[in-house]
């Protein structure tokens, strides 16, 4: 769980907006989530409660997972638009 810290929302509204323009993803607002990422290629989705002003670890962690896992972008990029 090392490197991982919690992240403020506009840090992670920019991080969304940077994969929605340049990575193939489909980001939607609303629903019991607020925010809702599709992977365009594989239809896939990831629910994120983005109303919160600081966004979890765990939740970072897991995004950066998902992210990895349907091939949207790696680790160094993720971790570059967080900082």
């Amino acid at each position: 769980m090392s490197g991982f810290t919690d992240v403020k929302q506009r840090k992670f509204i920019h991080l969304l907006r940077w994969l929605g323009n340049n990575k193939g993803v489909e980001i939607r607002q609303g629903g019991r989530h607020n925010i809702k990422v599709t992977c365009i290629r594989t239809g896939e989705s990831y629910p994120i409660p983005g109303s919160h002003r600081e966004i979890n670890k765990h939740i970072v962690k897991d995004f950066m997972e998902w992210l990895i896992n349907s091939e949207i972008c790696t680790e160094v990029e993720f971790r570059e638009r967080l900082k």
